[in-house]
């Protein structure tokens, strides 16, 4: 079995290049404007899914988008002991501060209201995603790990727990 670490210089050059390129064309689709659609496209493909997962809990959208940056949280502080410290450290800080506001951007439960906060998630999502790829190929696994909770959390679909009813 070949070692990771062993792989031919020309290899690692290429897949270094496509991190690269992965992350220029995460840029590329904020500033052109496609990153919604990517976004959008890939929210929708995970929708039934994470549908059926909220029929089984009572928790709402926004707790289970908290859950999900929380686990954020603790894959980004791995991060910082096995992978890359400064970048897994500074992601660590914006989750930490970006928590609340990925909790107000999920607390609409309501289908029609949440679709005007449903762009920006998906422009998040839709820049997420090549960076997501990228960490992968760089062996970063916890970076991507906590990057794709980030995206999870905003991925949470309105109006899909248990009805909010008393049961004696």
């Amino acid at each position: 079995m070949i070692e990771l670490t062993t792989r031919p210089e020309l290899v690692q050059v290429g897949i270094q290049s496509t991190a690269v390129a992965l992350i220029v064309s995460a840029f590329l689709l904020l500033l052109g404007g496609r990153a919604m659609d990517l976004g959008g496209s890939f929210r929708a493909t995970l929708e039934p899914l994470l549908r059926q997962i909220r029929e089984g809990t009572s928790r709402s959208r926004a707790e289970l988008a908290d859950a999900s940056v929380v686990a954020a949280i603790v894959f980004a502080s791995f991060a910082v002991v096995f992978e890359q410290p400064l970048v897994a450290l500074v992601l660590v800080v914006v989750l930490g501060w970006g928590r609340p506001l990925i909790r107000r951007a999920t607390s609409e439960e309501n289908r029609i209201l949440a679709l005007g906060q449903s762009f920006s998630i998906d422009l998040v999502i839709g820049f997420y995603l090549p960076i997501v790829a990228a960490e992968l190929l760089l062996l970063n696994y916890f970076i991507a790990a906590s990057m794709a909770l980030v995206v999870l959390a905003l991925s949470w679909p309105a109006s899909g727990g248990r009805p909010w009813t008393h049961r004696p």
